[in-house]
Parts: structure tokens; sequence; C-alpha cells
């Protein structure tokens, strides 16, 4: 028994000790890959599909999708769906297959927090900005960014970047490469259910003011508590920024997710996910109302 309990201690002291050494690495930034603004875009250029809406004349506004830490998903398949049908543009970026994480990797490290933070993570938005400026048919200068629970966390952090004048840390020296802009273009952005516990780096009071950020919570959810994300929205209140901010009774954690991994924290609900593609529709012909 002595020994039993001696090897679950040892292997305890060695799991704590991997999640302190990587969350060390992640919060400092010792052990994120450091990359130019160009050496990013040829990381993510075979893993960003973009999507047009049928033939128009005029160029389109073109939405930034940053799936959860699982990947891409049917989730963002229904909201691409209905963008496309509104007119707009999407873009789609695998965040996690760029790098060569699969499913299984996500699941066991990303979504884990041992592997890819939202801090490293920001640097892949400048790089679709850039893919999507290469496009035509896509108005650079109408983009918005959509991210859930893992790619809210990573809004969250490139938006607290912007407003401190700089491009995430894992671009090196890209804020000469992006004329001093780090989010070039972007008009709105949106999250659903961000996680925004540690080791999220944002803590609301520094978000740009002229980037008007739209997210929703779930009452229920136990993956990403919206307690967190509204003590973070309430400093930002209090530093003179108002986030738009509602938290919907009754739902869970990827409420809007048709195809849910088997987890009792997460039920899907088709009409809450059709609310939420709904407002996202309002808030965007908001932001790029008078602009085309």
């Amino acid at each position: 028994m002595y020994h039993l309990i001696r090897t679950v201690g040892v292997a305890i002291v060695v799991t704590g000790t991997a999640l302190a050494g990587c969350a060390t690495g992640n919060m400092t930034g010792w052990s994120v890959p450091e990359r130019s603004l160009d050496d990013q875009i040829s990381l993510l250029r075979d893993h960003v599909e973009i999507r047009l809406p049928g033939e128009q004349d005029a160029p389109v506004p073109a939405v930034i999708m940053l799936h959860g830490c699982g990947g891409l998903r049917d989730v963002q398949e229904a909201y691409s769906a209905d963008l496309l049908d509104a007119g707009y543009a999407v873009i789609l970026v695998d965040s996690n297959r760029a790098r060569g994480i699969g499913r299984f990797g996500a699941m066991t490290q990303v979504c884990a927090a041992l592997r890819l933070w939202g801090q490293e993570r920001a640097a892949d938005i400048p790089a679709a900005i850039a893919l999507a400026s290469e496009t035509p048919r896509i108005d650079a200068d109408r983009l918005a960014m959509i991210g859930w629970s893992h790619g809210g966390w990573t809004v969250l952090e490139a938006l607290d970047f912007a407003a401190e004048g700089r491009a995430a840390p894992a671009l090196v020296g890209a804020m000469s490469d992006m004329a001093a802009d780090p989010l070039p273009g972007v008009q709105v952005a949106i999250a659903l259910y961000p996680y925004c516990g540690f080791p999220v780096r944002a803590d609301g009071r520094n978000f740009p003011r002229s980037i008007p950020l739209h997210v929703i919570l779930a009452e229920r959810d136990l993956v990403a508590p919206p307690g967190d994300c509204v003590r973070l929205f309430d400093r930002s209140e209090a530093a003179g920024f108002a986030i738009d901010h509602e938290t919907w009774p009754g739902q869970t954690h990827a409420f809007d997710e048709p195809n849910a991994p088997p987890d009792p924290r997460i039920r899907y609900d088709a009409d809450a996910a059709q609310r939420a593609r709904a407002s996202i529709l309002v808030w965007l012909a908001d932001a790029f109302a008078d602009q085309g």
C-alpha cells in the first residue's frame, strides 16, 4: 500500500510540474514559437478556407471564424451557411491542423491548456487578415472576427494586444509589417461562450474602443464559467468601455454545436443556436452599415 501511495504521489507531482512548466512557458512566452508575419501566413495558408457568397459586383465584408479548442466542427458550418446566404464571405481558420494537432491532440492538449494558449493563437488573426486581403472579392476594410470558446479567448487576447498598440507576442517584428495596426480592417468582434479564467491574459481594462465587442455567455456553462467573463466585462465598463454581453438562461457550453462530443456538460439547443446566428447577423449589419 505504501508503494502504491508513493507511486500515485509521484505521478501527481510529475503531472503538476508538467502543468506548471507549460503554464510558465505560455505565460512568459519562452515556449511559444515566434514567427514573422510572412511565416505565420505560410503556416496558415493551407489551413484557411475562404468561402465566397454568390456572384456580386462589389467586394463583400468577410467574417474570420476561430473554432473552439477541439477544432473545426459542425457549428462553424451552420454559421457559415447563414453568413454566405446573407452576402458575407467566410474565412475558416483551422488553427489546430496548421500546427499538426489532430482531434486527439486537441482534446488532450489544447483543451487541457497544455498547448496553444489564446495569447499564441492571436497571431493567427493578422495572418488571416493578410490572406483575406489577397482575395479581390473581399473588402479587407470590412472584417469581423467570431470566436467560439477557445476561439473567443483568442479574440479577447487579440483585442487586448491591439489596445496596447502591439501584435501578439508570437509575431516577431509584425508591427512594421502591419503599418502599426494589429487588426487592420476589423470593424466588430464577437465571442460565444469564451473562456475568461486563468490563464487568460486580458483583464478587460484595455480593449480598443474602435472595435465593438459582442458576447453571448451560457448560464449553465461548466466548461467556461460565465462569471469569469462577467467580472472581466465589469472591469472593462469601470475603465470606460462597456461590452455588449448577454448570459442566456438555461444554456450550456457549446449550446449551438449540433454534433457535440458525448459530454454531460454540453446540450445542443436548436432554437438557441438559431437565435445566436440571427443575433450575429444583426451585429454584422450594424457594424458594416453605410460602409458598402
